[in-house]
């Protein structure tokens, strides 16, 4: 592995090479994270030359498959997506050399984009559905599995209700996207000149009093709409969602940071990735109070003890 991650960043034609290699691999199996994984690795191995040549690799690769599946414009449009988040953030884990702080920044920025698109385009039904009717088929499948369950739910509930949650679901996956590519290239660039580097960082993740007091006005607000207006307020609850989700991630690593101290053991290391699954808030609640009471620096060893 160690060999292969050497060659892929020993000049810009291998890069350009292993980008195209990894978005072929990427959208053959669905994890759009791979190919912006090595934009990371190739950043911080060989600074924003070589990520640079391993982005225009994995963009053509991109461009390729995605204008033969989809057409050109929605090609595009995945290659932003799915690439320049990850490549402008590692570029900040490159100068500053600190997962933590990308963390932080990719939440923000994050939460404001999706305020962001809020403004310009409104609600998502009116603008996701037209692209929704196209899925027909696929909702139609999902609402015959949902039969067989006991669900009882039309092609068009679905698709309405897909629609209704777009926003947030696009930028929670946007941000998971570039997160886990700041995963994987620090993982694999660790396994290049630092082992164990990955590890440390992830373990030391935390948003901040900052973002945590942003959730909270946040989700106020969304309440007081709730109460004044009779509705939510659609911008709110899907920032909310985003920032939840980001403090599920916080919530996972202070799991990872109490194992590394051995205050718990592997199992609930492994429950708390299934709850992780199946009840997300518990997770969520953890990474928040994680801002306030500090649970890895509590257990941590104290110095010259």
């Amino acid at each position: 592995m160690t060999a292969l991650l050497q060659w892929m960043t020993a000049s810009s034609s291998r890069a350009i090479l292993a980008g195209g290699a990894t978005a072929l691999v990427a959208s053959i199996l669905g994890i759009a994270w791979l190919p912006a994984g090595f934009i990371v690795l190739a950043s911080l191995a060989g600074g924003p030359w070589l990520a640079a040549a391993a982005g225009a690799g994995a963009a053509l690769m991109l461009l390729w498959w995605g204008t033969l599946a989809f057409g050109i414009a929605l090609a595009a449009g995945v290659i932003v997506a799915v690439l320049l988040p990850s490549y402008l953030a590692a570029t900040a884990l490159a100068s500053t050399r600190s997962l933590n702080y990308v963390f932080q920044a990719l939440t923000l920025c994050t939460g404001l984009l999706v305020f962001a698109i809020h403004a310009l385009f409104g609600s998502p039904e009116g603008v996701l559905m037209p692209f929704f009717a196209r899925l027909e088929p696929y909702f139609q499948q999902v609402a015959q599995w949902l039969t067989q369950m006991g669900i009882q739910a039309s092609p068009q509930e679905i698709g309405a209700e897909t629609a209704r949650v777009g926003w947030r679901v696009f930028g929670w996956l946007l941000l998971l996207n570039a997160l886990l590519a700041q995963f994987v290239g620090l993982w694999a660039f660790g396994r290049l000149r630092e082992p164990g580097l990955f590890g440390r960082e992830f373990r030391r993740l935390k948003l901040g009093r900052f973002i945590a007091w942003c959730l909270v006005a946040i989700f106020t607000a969304s309440l007081i709409s709730n109460l004044v207006l009779g509705h939510g307020w659609g911008a709110a609850d899907d920032v909310v969602f985003v920032l939840a989700g980001a403090f599920l991630i916080q919530a996972l690593a202070v799991a990872h940071g109490l194992r590394e101290l051995q205050v718990i053991g592997p199992l609930p290391l492994i429950l708390a990735y299934v709850a992780a699954a199946l009840v997300p808030m518990a997770l969520v609640g953890i990474g928040f109070a994680d801002t306030w009471f500090r649970f890895r620096e509590r257990f941590a060893p104290r110095q010259g003890v």
